[in-house]
């Protein structure tokens, strides 16, 4: 049976303020401000890469003065503050990644983009998609259903039904009545004076709705708040009005619209080039032609548990591998993930291996020879970690490999990525250990295709490598360098 078609949603205002706040000082060499183009870039890229969807769209809000909502009641959200300078002057720079990126960009006069996620998310799962809206905004819990979820990639937390009667008290499709009972103070929607959100998801659970409430508001407990639903009965019901989302909006596409395209690499690559985003350059700068490119990365404490995590890119397709040890070291780690990655090649290639390690890096590239020279590579205990540089020396020997050192933790995304992974690895196998027990080393593995990132083709650029720092090293080279 075919899997169901992933349709991801990006609430596009939600993630602009989130990538705006959550990265500061970031300015382009001559003073242009970039912090919210970069940090909105480099939040989606990590959605493309670690969830992969097959239909993606990004959802912006037009301006707040022309919505519906704002015309039947003026003060709704009338109490934010302007848009910062700064933020309005980078929105043109965040669309036309977008654009380059050939996601589509959406917007519908006259609504707001939770309308617009929401009539597009119940149409796609009803015609059999599985949704999942990209937001921090706790608004859109009311859309959520057995194949619509909220993912919060901030917080790293997926929100279904369950959730949703976790967070409010009652089932999705309650939510605006609850809401419109409590008001929402981030939305300057008024609700009822006195009842707060705990009160609201009593009552409707009490009385089924909030139009039940009202009609049997002589039964609520407290004299007061009984007063309060008869004098505020009519902006109770406005409230909910402006707190439910239409699922009407008029909109002229198709879930084929929404496929997934390789980014327009002409527009893309000049555009992050002005940008001065180097690091993002290479997400989207495909191998060279024939070349198989190696990132991992380790993650472990001295004689403690450990995990790897390993991406291999060739072409436009792309693996990753990741797996948990329950007893190792960092710098076993390290190896280990080359071995891994290198393991995962299945005839002859061409090989660049890109690591944060200095102790693998050098030993690979400089110390190797001279172990194997002087014997000391298969001379019993004449070195730490001898058995994965042994193994590591025979999967070297059947490619053509480069050993090439990045700079770890700086903002390198296929680095940070190997890292996400390996604690992932490190976690997931420390939890199963504690719930079962000690337990066997484990392997987890994903590849996939067409690739989170595709490439369109194109000459790629070269991947700018930073020299390691000169540093003491004693005569073997076994100084703890990871």
């Amino acid at each position: 049976m075919n899997a169901a078609p992933r349709l991801y949603l990006l609430d596009g205002s939600s993630y602009i303020y989130r990538a705006y706040y959550g990265v500061r000082d970031c300015a382009t060499s001559v003073g242009m401000p970039t912090n919210a183009v970069f940090g909105f870039t480099r939040m989606l890229l990590s959605l493309l890469q670690e969830n992969r969807p097959d239909y993606l769209a990004v959802v912006f809000d037009p301006p707040r003065e022309g919505t519906f909502r704002r015309q039947i009641y003026p003060p709704y959200k009338a109490h934010r503050d302007d848009m910062p300078t700064d933020l309005a002057a980078q929105l043109p720079y965040i669309r036309q990644v977008v654009q380059a990126l050939n996601i589509p960009a959406l917007e519908a006069p006259g609504f707001e983009a939770d309308d617009v996620i929401a009539t597009l998310a119940r149409r796609s799962a009803d015609e059999g998609a599985r949704v999942t809206v990209v937001t921090g905004d706790k608004d859109l819990l009311q859309i959520v259903g057995e194949r619509i979820g909220l993912l919060d990639t901030m917080k790293g937390l997926r929100s279904g039904p369950r959730e949703v009667l976790d967070r409010f008290g009652v089932p999705p499709e309650l939510v605006p009545d609850v809401l419109g009972l409590a008001g929402d103070s981030s939305d300057n929607i008024p609700g009822v004076p006195g009842i707060g959100e705990k009160t609201a998801a009593e009552l409707v659970r009490r009385f089924g709705s909030l139009e039940g409430v009202l009609r049997w508001k002589s039964l609520v407990n407290g004299r007061q708040r009984r007063e309060n639903l008869s004098a505020y009965g009519d902006q109770a019901r406005l409230s909910k009005t402006l707190a439910t989302v239409r699922y009407d909006v008029p909109l002229e596409l198709s879930l084929a619209d929404l496929c997934r395209q390789p980014p327009n690499l002409p527009l893309l690559i000049p555009l992050l080039r002005e940008l001065e985003f180097g690091a993002l350059e290479v997400a989207f700068t495909p191998p060279p032609a024939g070349v198989v490119e190696i990132y991992c990365d380790g993650s472990g404490r001295d004689s403690g548990p450990g995990g790897y995590g390993v991406i291999l890119r060739y072409g436009e397709s792309e693996k990753e591998l990741s797996g948990f040890e329950p007893v190792a070291t960092s710098q076993r780690m390290e190896l280990t993930a080359a071995i891994r990655g290198l393991e995962a090649l299945h005839k002859p290639r061409q090989v660049r291996v890109f690591s944060d390690s200095q102790y693998l890096v050098r030993g690979m590239a400089e110390w190797l020879e001279r172990w194997i020279r002087s014997g000391r590579l298969e001379t019993p205990d004449a070195l730490k970690n001898q058995d994965l540089w042994q193994r590591l020396a025979g999967l070297s020997a059947k490619h053509q490999v480069s050993w090439e050192w990045v700079r770890g933790h700086d903002g390198h995304p296929f680095n940070e990525r190997c890292d996400r992974l390996a604690k992932r690895a490190l976690e997931a196998g420390m939890g199963a250990a504690g719930e079962n027990g000690p337990m066997e080393p484990r392997e987890r593995e994903r590849d996939e295709e067409p690739s989170p990132s595709p490439v369109a083709p194109a000459r790629p650029a070269s991947l700018p490598v930073v020299e390691p720092a000169a540093y003491a090293a004693d005569a073997d080279g076994q100084l703890l360098l990871c």
